[in-house]
């Protein structure tokens, strides 16, 4: 029985060590190329073709366990250029991310909620300039709408734990 039990034990830990061995711990730092920013926490760090990936964390370090064919990184965030990073035989890797810089366009949000450029639409638009609803004169920003937008009726519940109705 004491030789059937250590077989057994012998069989599990050395099927698990090779399990182990197709695999690979791969680290590193993400840190931005703009002078005086450092490290870039929250960057979406994945091996290419899996699902396998981390985010980084407050200092921008991230840890990603890949298969031992993984050939390359994908890093991506808002606001940085998406990087392809080959892994070769490399556990360490460190990367330094560039910032992407996109105008945006300008989009009008018609009442089914889609989206279409303001010169496609064929009727007039009005336009609320976000100075207008960061300035907030009272303790809801709806309400400081009123009187803004032509046909816009913003109905204001003077009861307690009352809403705003537009």
């Amino acid at each position: 029985m004491k030789k059937l039990f250590l077989l057994i034990f012998l069989f599990v830990f050395v099927s698990g060590y090779t399990l182990m061995a197709q695999t690979i711990v791969i680290t590193g730092t993400v840190t931005s190329s703009v002078q005086g920013e450092g490290a870039i926490p929250g960057v979406t760090v994945t091996v290419k073709g899996t699902t396998i990936g981390a985010i980084t964390d407050v200092n921008g370090k991230f840890s990603v366990t890949a298969p031992q064919n993984a050939t390359t990184l994908v890093l991506s965030y808002i606001g940085m250029k998406k990087q392809e990073i080959e892994i070769g035989s490399r556990k360490v890797i460190n990367v330094t991310m560039e910032p992407e810089i996109l105008g945006l366009s300008e989009v009008v949000v018609t009442a089914l909620g889609i989206s279409r450029t303001k010169k496609s639409l064929g009727y007039a638009t009005q336009e609320v300039k976000g100075e207008a609803v960061s300035t907030v004169k009272s303790d809801n920003f709806l309400n400081s709408l009123s009187g803004k937008v032509a046909g816009v009726v913003i109905t204001r519940n003077t009861n307690f734990g009352g809403s705003t109705n537009i």
